[in-house]
């Protein structure tokens, strides 16, 4: 294992800026409600959103923990621009920084219209509102959610697979590090299986291949934590002179 080197305080902070979005990403998945605990179909957008409404303030205290997460996974994304260098690997990290980044604000604009639907629903249940109009309204906005949410599934792969392509070049030897490289990409491969299947084989269940993505991404988190720590503790090929 390649010896650390001094450690860029804007890569350590990178580094801990990525372990802390994940941490709170994950928070924000196990509380949010009709999620992990009571679970409800979140393809049926009506029950979903329901849940949501049930307990408004989790839910709108977890699209809060996403979006701050969101930020961080920003911030780390940067932090890599500042490693990438001339050559296939250095464009393929920078091209997958940059659509990573878009990627993660497509979720961050999906969580604030996730957040609007409930206060929606919450206004609709104020003495003397059209209970009827305002879930409708709150209905449509949820429903538009998941397209930008589907938006965001059909761009994340591609980011994943670029930043493991460009994270893994950095690496002469194999390591934790290099392997977690290697995991973006299997993990973005698999993702666009999985959204192919969506797009076009018929007799599948959406809440299987939701599933199925929810777990890629738990994968893909764990990648982003082993790569959080090897920037925050001054990895070689993870830290900029700059």
């Amino acid at each position: 294992m390649a010896a650390s080197t001094a450690t860029n305080p804007v890569t350590r902070l990178g580094g801990l800026a990525l372990i802390v979005g994940v941490i709170l990403s994950v928070l924000a998945s196990l509380i949010f409600p009709g999620g992990v605990m009571d679970p409800v179909d979140q393809t049926d957008f009506s029950a979903a959103l329901e849940a949501a409404a049930a307990n408004a303030s989790l839910a709108h205290l977890a699209s809060m923990l996403s979006i701050m997460g969101m930020f961080l996974y920003g911030y780390a994304a940067f932090t890599w621009l500042r490693l990438a260098e001339e050559g296939p690997g250095g464009l393929c990290l920078r091209l997958g920084a940059c659509v990573s980044v878009f990627g993660w604000s497509l979720y961050v604009v999906a969580m604030g219209m996730r957040q609007f639907s409930v206060h929606l629903m919450q206004r609709g249940m104020e003495p003397g509102a059209d209970q009827a109009m305002f879930e409708t309204l709150a209905l449509n906005t949820y429903v538009s959610m998941a397209g930008i949410v589907i938006a965001l599934v059909s761009v994340y792969p591609i980011g994943s697979i670029l930043v493991g392509i460009g994270l893994s070049s950095r690496f002469g030897s194999v390591s934790v590090f290099k392997l977690a490289s290697y995991g973006f990409v299997l993990v973005g491969v698999l993702a666009v299986i999985n959204f192919l299947v969506l797009q076009h084989v018929s007799g599948i269940e959406p809440l299987v291949l939701l599933t199925n993505d929810n777990g890629l991404q738990a994968f893909g988190s764990l990648f982003l934590i082993i790569i959080g720590l090897g920037m925050y503790r001054g990895r070689a090929e993870l830290t900029s002179e700059a």
